[in-house]
């Protein structure tokens, strides 16, 4: 809406326009509230799950051969 048509706007259809902005941005916070609090139960369900570990594989020492000396 320009701000000539609100300002040409009667007291009555400006005061109906403001109220119904409000229940707009109301619903609006409500939706992102309830979006925000879904983020972070998945987030908190993501942080909990842990990585499987790897089995360790065995160190294999090489074995020591002494040369003899000449």
């Amino acid at each position: 809406m320009q701000p000539s048509e609100i300002e040409n706007m009667f007291y009555y259809e400006y005061w109906y326009f403001v109220k119904n902005l409000q229940e707009h941005i109301k619903d609006k916070n409500n939706q992102n509230k309830d979006q925000e609090e879904q983020q972070q139960q998945q987030a908190s369900e993501y942080s909990s799950m842990k990585a499987p570990s790897m089995p360790k594989i065995p160190t294999m020492k090489a074995p020591s051969i002494k040369m003899p000396k000449m």
